[in-house]
């Protein structure tokens, strides 16, 4: 297993109309621009995650690819959980705690590899099941998410809630992320990635104000350099990995395959999942 700690981490809404009442476009439009940035970033909240202080997962099933010569090559599948919590804070922007879980998995049967055959080099390699953070962060008012202090000399990490415009029936929203990770061992090669997670859920179930959390859907987008493990520093390319799943708020409706991962490789990370997210 390999552990990495902290990392750091998508708004439109929109039309239909009832008799007597405003169109839900008007009132879509009015949760990006015409609301106070509290009530903006408490709808980002609760798509993203729950409002009430308890843990919500986005977990995503995708594929991750390499990039050669402007050559795709699909390389390995790869499913990633993200466990979250957020507390509101008394100036109206929340505090939050991010973990993640990554598995790196066979392309035809979904399992988790232990060892995989670089098809560049032509060396086997371990492959590591990922635990990465817990990584606190704040989110203010301004959606500039603040990751600081990190937990090593040299990180940059640039880290947002990015709004977008009113598309459909749908609130829709980015959390974008671009990161330099100096090199972790004395001569290997930094890491650079830029990853989004793409957020939306329907107007409808917004208009429920006193639920935490709403059904959304979450895609995944990343484009990284290769990672230490690949032993690809003389290759030159980038990995480019895409995903897409849900988020959810109660770990009993996580997919029975990430389930049963979890159970086999980070037992003891589920068990204490409330720990590992304390504020």
């Amino acid at each position: 297993m390999q552990s990495l700690t902290r990392r750091g981490f998508t708004f439109a809404l929109a039309s239909s109309a009832a008799v007597g009442l405003a169109p839900i476009t008007t009132r879509a439009k009015d949760l990006i621009g015409g609301v106070s940035p509290s009530e903006r970033l408490e709808t980002m909240i609760r798509i993203m995650g729950r409002t009430d202080g308890g843990v919500a997962i986005r977990w995503t099933h995708g594929v991750l690819a390499g990039v050669v010569e402007q050559e795709t090559t699909q390389l390995l599948g790869i499913s990633q959980q993200v466990f979250t919590r957020h507390r509101r804070r008394e100036d109206g922007g929340f505090d939050a705690v991010y973990l993640e879980l990554v598995y790196f998995t066979d392309l035809k049967s979904g399992e988790v590899l232990e060892e995989w055959s670089n098809p560049y080099t032509d060396r086997k390699v371990t492959v590591p099941a990922q635990v990465l953070g817990p990584t606190p962060i704040q989110i203010p008012l301004d959606l500039k998410v603040i990751n600081e202090p990190y937990p090593m000399e040299g990180i940059v990490n640039t880290h947002w809630l990015e709004p977008l415009p009113t598309l459909g029936d749908d609130v829709s929203f980015n959390e974008r992320i671009d990161s330099y990770v100096p090199p972790m061992t004395e001569g290997g090669a930094p890491l650079k990635f830029h990853e989004v997670f793409a957020f939306r859920a329907s107007s409808a179930s917004l208009r429920n104000t006193n639920s935490p959390h709403v059904a959304a859907t979450v895609d995944k987008f990343n484009v990284i350099s290769w990672r230490p493990w690949m032993e690809m520093s003389d290759v030159d390319g980038v990995t480019m990995s895409r995903g897409a799943g849900r988020v959810i708020a109660d770990y009993e409706y996580l997919p029975s395959d990430l389930a049963a991962k979890n159970e086999a490789h980070f037992p003891d990370v589920i068990a204490e999942i409330e720990d590992y997210l304390e504020i």
